[in-house]
């Protein structure tokens, strides 16, 4: 009995520490709003799937396609693919 119990809380812990990403924006609006950014010149953020994480890149959108958008960053560019994107927000400066 206390190998299932500690099998439970153990699968328990697991699921309370995934992120609920369930709220993703469709591509039509990532595209408007990678559209805006580019447009405007403005730095965004951008939070990304990186098998089983995510991680949130920072850089303004210098190429834009229909599929893949490029980002210049400090010091590199950065090819990503829009389903890869999870969210999109703007850099405070």
């Amino acid at each position: 009995m206390g190998f299932f119990l500690s099998e439970h809380t153990t699968s328990l812990k697991h699921d309370s520490q995934k992120e609920n990403f369930s709220s993703q924006l469709s591509k039509a609006e990532k595209l408007t709003l990678i559209g805006q950014l580019y447009a405007s010149q403005l730095t965004g953020l951008f939070t990304l799937k990186d098998g089983l994480g995510h991680k949130t890149i920072s850089g303004q959108v210098v190429e834009l396609t229909p599929t893949n958008i490029t980002l210049q960053t400090r010091h590199h560019y950065h090819a990503l693919d829009i389903n890869d994107i999870i969210t999109i927000g703007i850099e405070e400066v």
